[in-house]
């Protein structure tokens, strides 16, 4: 069993949480122009309490530049916000490649993905 384990991991890359050598799987999240190939990456957390906070966080620094309060991205992103973990769990059992919120041609995604994990003083902090 530990050779098809083996395998899995050197072709698909480890699970979120779990680690393979020096890389951990992960929660990738960021933005991207609809249809433009080219994501700009906002953050790589390894739990879903992690990618919450960091969600949150980036949503609610969105709202505090829009100079619109009621527009109707700013009302998504709210209705977003109230209901932020039941809508990432719907999102994380579903199909991540779907964008997990759009506004205005911008999409921000939530996928699976494998970062290179954190060292200090030759030992893995995470």
């Amino acid at each position: 069993m530990w050779l098809t384990d083996l395998l899995r991991k050197l072709t698909k890359g480890p699970d979120v949480g779990e680690t393979f050598r020096d890389y951990i799987g992960c929660y990738v999240y960021g933005t991207e122009v609809s249809g433009s190939g080219q994501p700009q990456y906002v953050g790589a957390p390894t739990t879903v309490a992690q990618l919450e906070t960091e969600v949150r966080a980036y949503l609610q620094d969105f709202l505090s530049t829009q100079q619109q309060l009621d527009s109707p991205d700013t009302r998504t992103v709210q209705a977003l916000l109230a209901a932020l973990p039941q809508r990432l769990a719907a999102h994380l059992g579903g199909d991540m490649q779907q964008p997990f919120i759009v506004l205005g041609g911008v999409e921000m995604f939530v996928r699976k993905g494998v970062r290179q994990r954190h060292k200090q003083h030759g030992k893995f902090v995470e």
